[in-house]
């Protein structure tokens, strides 16, 4: 059935999009959800890891490496930036 001449699409069909993407925040910030937990995740992983470090805390020590652990494989999994 063809558009007719005063329509348009809201919603172009899967084909024109290439498929199905990623979790994302939409268009307007153009930024993955993996990446957005991620690079958080990291700064506050080495902000333990620093804090470790000072006061010499194995819980400290334990949260950094999770926390810059985690962070990494979020951010490396993330498609868009």
């Amino acid at each position: 059935m063809p558009r007719q001449p005063g329509r348009r699409e809201v919603m172009p069909s899967r084909r024109a999009t290439g498929g199905r993407g990623g979790p994302s925040f939409g268009r307007s910030y153009n930024v993955s959800v993996p990446i957005s937990f991620g690079l958080p995740l990291l700064v506050v992983g080495a902000f333990l890891l620093i804090t470790a470090v000072r006061t010499d805390s194995i819980g400290f020590w334990i949260g950094g490496v999770v926390g810059l652990v985690g962070g990494a494989v979020l951010f490396a999994s993330g498609k868009r930036l």
